[in-house]
């Protein structure tokens, strides 16, 4: 009989915090490099064991994360930990907020997708091709702070970064991460399952969930932080979108916030018109809000109204839908789009009356280069020369024996439908007399 010891189990993969140290640096064009060849990128699978991997990547984020902070903290913005008042070294949620917030008179508050770290925008963009300010949030906040706040007030507007994904505490480090993060921080060994989530060591209270952050954003944080008669625009990612639009339905919350929320730029939601019941809401989104989708077309092209567009298989999300240009991932939206979301915020802080144009419903559009798909005509001998040989139908020869044995496959198998019994092919034959 074997007894295996504790001490006996290999030990977790270890990974420095570090980019150096990890074997990368970040080049003149801000992308991610590996020092022993800086024409490759990172490095994901490093080995065969997934769980090396992901640690790899767990230590790799959180050294990107620093960067990203320290870049926002560059711009104007603050580490703010929630609950508000508690000291960043307790059990604290974290969000950034612009300093002296209270005197903007417009404020884009920007709530990221629901399994990102505070401060990402799109991992495989940071770590790849275009480099860590595109990738984060830290260009989006350099392109809000070139606008104008409203007609009346040319300073730049002010910026809050929502923290919803994020809802998992790790005292060990003090510091919060996502719960997909939370499967890779140290263990005992190399083959433990995971860590155990405990209540009162890992949640926070009031931020538990996605829908408790975004609670807490409105109800908490925004009053405390906002002026008096500012005016809030609104960017929810991905599936965030529909957390934010299912609280902002709700009549108490829309009484409330809706007479400052001047509109709302929705990234690739998936929120149905019919799953909302607040009139004024549902209103507001189709007059003042936009959402941009998944779509390989030119950016910013009309796809749908509020009603949806059934040719492209778009549902009535309530809101009007253009094109991103972006034809894979809806976290990269907010990257290939963010010059007409941010256009679109603008144009509605500076004209407070104005409305979504009217779109019609469009058809598939056509793609540059794509030859228009002509009409169905009718084959002929005279014609059949001038048809392209990719168009014309497919003619096969069957001999007669092959098609009864297709013909009498097809009998047993509606018979087997009425009566549920299977029948033998052979037996079949000496009944009919075509056997042996």
């Amino acid at each position: 009989m074997f007894r295996r010891h504790w001490s006996g189990l290999p030990k977790d993969a270890y990974f420095p915090y570090d980019l150096k140290e990890l074997g990368y640096f970040v080049n003149e064009d801000d992308e991610v490099r590996s020092l022993a060849n800086p024409d490759f990128y990172f490095k994901y699978f490093l080995d065969r064991n997934e769980r090396i991997n992901f640690r790899q990547r767990f230590c790799m984020d959180y050294a990107l994360q620093k960067i990203v902070h320290e870049r926002l903290e560059d711009e104007g913005l603050v580490k703010v930990p929630l609950p508000l008042g508690t000291p960043s070294t307790e059990k604290h949620i974290p969000i950034f907020a612009e300093k002296s917030l209270s005197k903007k008179s417009r404020v884009v508050i920007i709530f990221g997708e629901c399994t990102k770290v505070l401060g990402w925008v799109a991992g495989r963009v940071i770590t790849g091709e275009g480099g860590i300010d595109k990738g984060s949030m830290v260009r989006v906040i350099k392109a809000v702070h070139e606008q104008a706040s409203t007609a009346t007030d040319e300073g730049p507007p002010g910026v809050v970064l929502a923290n919803v994904g994020e809802c998992w505490w790790w005292p060990e480090e003090k510091r919060a991460l996502t719960v997909t993060s939370s499967f890779n921080v140290p263990m005992p060994s190399l083959v433990h399952a995971g860590v155990k989530t405990t209540p009162d060591l890992n949640h926070v209270k009031g931020y538990t969930s996605p829908e408790d952050n975004v609670k807490s954003m409105f109800e908490d944080v925004l009053p405390h932080m906002l002026g008096e008669n500012a005016v809030l625009d609104i960017v929810a990612v991905g599936d965030t979108c529909s957390v934010v639009e299912k609280y902002l339905d709700e009549k108490a919350a829309w009484d409330t916030w809706g007479k400052n929320i001047s509109s709302m730029v929705l990234v690739d939601t998936l929120l149905q018109a019919d799953q909302l019941i607040n009139p004024d809401f549902k209103d507001f989104l189709a007059k003042r809000a936009r959402c941009y989708q998944i779509y390989s077309d030119i950016v910013d092209l009309p796809l749908a109204p509020p009603s949806g567009n059934p040719s492209l298989f778009i549902p009535a999300l309530g809101v009007p839908c253009y094109s991103s240009s972006e034809p894979n991932y809806a976290e990269c939206i907010l990257i290939t789009a963010l010059e007409p979301i941010l256009d679109y915020l603008q144009r509605n802080a500076l004209g407070p009356t104005l409305e979504n144009d009217l779109i019609p419903v469009p058809l598939m559009p056509q793609l540059e280069g794509e030859e228009e798909i002509p009409e169905t005509q009718e084959l002929t001998d005279e014609n059949w020369g001038e048809v392209a040989e990719g168009d014309k139908p497919v003619v096969e020869v069957y001999h007669a024996e092959r098609l009864d044995r297709y013909r009498k496959q097809a009998e047993m198998w509606e018979r087997y439908a009425e009566t549920g019994q299977a029948i033998d092919p052979t037996l079949e034959d000496l009944a009919r007399g075509e056997g042996a």
